[in-house]
């Protein structure tokens, strides 16, 4: 499991949300594995929004459909929540949620959680 060295703390704290990222392998490398990173909670924090922030403040690296309808229509930021396909713009969160968020699993795989249309 790959640590994330930004994460804003543990997720001890009620007010944080953990989410972790399941990476699916890229031809330099070999295995998938996950990247955990720990987020402040905010009023009215969508998963898509937390990817924002993960990927603006944490970890450039992680790969995810930066589009967003924010209405649930267009389906580009379905992913996998705890194994069940949610949208993302329209996923709220809570305080204390524990994440695993994986690409969705109905289309083939571009990169983390980028899938094709």
């Amino acid at each position: 499991m790959d640590r994330n060295s930004g994460q804003t703390g543990s997720s001890e704290s009620g007010n944080q949300i953990e989410i972790r990222i399941r990476r699916l392998p890229t031809p330099s490398q070999e295995e998938a594995r996950e990247s955990v990173y720990f987020l402040p909670f905010m009023d009215g924090l969508t998963l898509h929004r937390a990817l924002e922030y993960i990927y603006n403040r944490l970890d450039s690296t992680v790969a995810f459909r930066p589009y967003r309808c924010g209405k649930g229509i267009c389906m580009s930021c379905l992913v996998s929540v705890n194994g069940k396909r949610k949208q993302a713009c329209i996923t709220f969160l809570k305080p204390g949620d524990r994440l695993l968020i994986e690409p969705d699993r109905a289309r083939p795989v571009i990169r983390d959680l980028v899938t094709v249309p």
